[in-house]
């Protein structure tokens, strides 16, 4: 003879009933209306970036310092969604490489983009090895050819150049070898440039870029090297006009990042920043 339920199992068995049916209601929803979305992570002194199309492909740029880009990306990849359609790496400093090893543990990486450049940061090495040996494919950007990442949405590659080969080259200043795209939704046929994403390029490489005479006007510009005043040169923030701006950078970070010639600049400009607000979520 089954044992009888008390009151108490009979209310604790029903709300855990109605918790699992609200988490998955929640899921189905969000599921449902799924708009372009741009997620800067939190991820303290570092750059994490998750871009996740109407036809949920997730697209991760860099991975923060440390395992706290698997949290944030738990925030915003739904609990049964367990992959990343594609990782950029825009080069391999411990602040955009260090958690990558731990989003493999969790997320299949279904392709990745390297420059390929030398570095013996160990983080960055275990991850070329994990690549190696799950046999990932790998992209290497070139300017002239633009990544679909939706159907209507792409990431045009704005650096490296075509002629401008990292792989296995060693480079005086990892920053200026970041790899730089431009989020971009067509519209009713036409191009509308979204976001400008830099990783850590600075003065010497925007400059590269604007030389080129390349389209760069984006409605918003993420800070080259989390607002340093080693980035966001005059020529590259009038040759992009943004509306807004982002900022990932952390609390109390020892380079007192961002700095103030940098925020003066874009001082008339609509500017978020992950150290006040936490994790930014754009959606376009």
């Amino acid at each position: 003879m089954a044992p009888e339920w008390t009151t108490k199992q009979w209310v604790l068995s029903h709300c855990l009933i109605v918790g699992i049916l609200t988490l998955v209601l929640f899921q189905y929803f969000a599921v449902m209306h799924h708009p372009l979305r741009v997620s800067v992570l939190d991820v303290g002194q570092g750059d994490a970036i998750l871009i996740q199309t109407p036809e949920y492909k997730n697209i991760l740029i860099d991975a923060g310092s440390d395992s706290k880009v698997v949290d944030e990306l738990g925030k915003q990849i739904a609990f049964f969604d367990k992959t990343i359609d594609l990782f950029i790496l825009t080069h391999p400093h411990q602040d955009h490489v260090g958690g990558i090893l731990d989003v493999m543990q969790k997320y299949q990486i279904k392709q990745v983009m390297i420059t390929g450049v030398a570095s013996g940061n160990p983080t960055y090495l275990a991850f070329l090895d994990v690549i190696k040996a799950h046999s990932i494919p790998i992209l290497f950007p070139k300017h002239t050819k633009d990544i679909q990442v939706g159907k209507n949405v792409f990431l045009d590659v704005i650096f490296p150049f075509e002629s401008q080969g990292f792989l296995g080259q060693k480079a005086d200043n990892l920053n200026n070898t970041s790899i730089v795209t431009r989020l971009v939704k067509k519209e009713a046929g036409e191009l509308n440039p979204l976001m400008m994403l830099t990783g850590d390029a600075e003065k010497e490489e925007e400059t590269e870029i604007v030389l080129t005479g390349q389209s760069l006007d984006s409605t918003i510009l993420k800070l080259g090297h989390h607002g340093s005043r080693t980035a966001t040169s005059d020529g590259f923030l009038w040759a992009v006009s943004p509306q807004a701006a982002i900022i990932s950078a952390g609390r109390d970070n020892t380079f007192n990042h961002p700095h103030e010639e940098t925020m003066e600049k874009v001082k008339d400009l609509d500017v978020r920043n992950t150290i006040e607000e936490g994790m930014v979520v754009f959606e376009f």
